[in-house]
């Protein structure tokens, strides 16, 4: 997206950028800029630092605020060429920056670096998540086996079941797909039932699952977006009470977007602790935190709304997201 109170620039630009199989995007103002952000993703943000009411340098520290360096790259424009006027870019949040008047060469290469920056960056948040489902935790390997063992003793039939869900949930963990962007609805939800099923075996009636799906949904979302809220409500909401609880897994079909939301009654939290969610020094829950974060971010990277979240204590948790039509 190109920002310019000058038409003409805009015109410029866009037919530079064009030229190199760029999509285009423009705003006459930082407003419609934030606007445009709102609606659509956007991989890069070129922006002229002299526009009237909100400047450049004010627009990159609003897009700060929700966008890190890495998320979205931000290259200023400017007709100055002080060394203060260029570190108060940077210290806005700028990556990088062009003098004006603009050479295209210059220019284009100074794009391309910055895109490719971030398409290196969306393929890392992927792999990260992949990487995030494919570390299970020895204590959710050893009680799978100790009741797989278990139930040899008792109910072979079970056992067979249970190994073969068991099976199911280390392929699905494994699976490279989970390092692409968008996966089947279905596929999400195979891994789902797999890990509620060694689960159930496991805490037995403290743990009770509703389902409630809307018919005939078909969908494509990021893989490993549901499993793990649903692990997160189990671990750190439900089985942090002696009684246990239930886990409410709804997927509606709004009129403009599919709606995935992950209820429990379990402990809850508090208003602090939810502001400290995405912190990235939680204590007693760093891996939790980090599973949170990095799904927020690849909603956000995608369809540019992360994860909302309600909760109080002694009343449970409600995790919703949307994936837009």
């Amino acid at each position: 997206m190109v920002v310019d109170d000058d038409s003409i620039n805009l015109t410029i630009l866009s037919k530079m950028l064009e030229s190199d199989q760029y999509e285009v995007s423009t705003a006459t103002s930082a407003q419609q800029a934030l606007s445009i952000l709102e609606r659509n993703p956007v991989d890069l943000i070129i922006s002229d630092v002299m526009m009237p009411h909100v400047s450049g340098y004010e627009l990159t520290r609003i897009i700060r605020e929700r966008f890190s360096v890495l998320e979205l790259p931000v290259l200023l424009l400017t007709a100055r060429s002080r060394s203060e006027d260029i570190i108060a870019g940077f210290q806005a949040g700028a990556n990088d920056y062009v003098k004006k008047p603009v050479d295209a060469w210059e220019l284009k290469a100074r794009v391309k670096a910055l895109t490719e920056f971030k398409i290196s960056f969306d393929e890392r948040l992927r792999m990260e998540g992949a990487w995030l489902q494919s570390q299970i935790e020895p204590h959710f390997l050893f009680n799978a086996l100790n009741s797989i063992a278990a139930l040899g003793l008792q109910d072979f039939t079970k056992m067979q079941t249970l190994l073969e869900e068991f099976s199911n949930y280390l392929r699905l963990s494994f699976d490279f797909h989970n390092s692409e962007p968008v996966i089947s609805l279905h596929d999400e939800l195979d891994l789902v039932r797999s890990y509620l099923y060694i689960e159930k075996q496991r805490f037995g009636d403290r743990l009770q699952v509703e389902w409630d799906l809307d018919p005939d949904l078909d969908f494509c979302l990021p893989p490993l977006s549901i499993q793990p809220l649903v692990e997160n409500a189990i671990k750190h909401g439900l089985m942090q009470r002696t009684s246990g609880g239930t886990v409410w897994i709804h997927i509606k079909d709004k009129e403009e977007y599919f709606e995935v939301s992950i209820q429990d009654d379990g402990e809850g939290m508090t208003e602090e602790d939810l502001n400290q969610l995405f912190s990235q020094t939680r204590h007693g829950k760093k891996r939790t935190s980090v599973g949170l974060r990095n799904i927020e971010r690849r909603l956000r990277q995608l369809y540019n709304q992360g994860l909302t979240i309600n909760s109080s204590p002694e009343q449970g948790t409600v995790v919703t997201f949307g994936i837009p039509k």
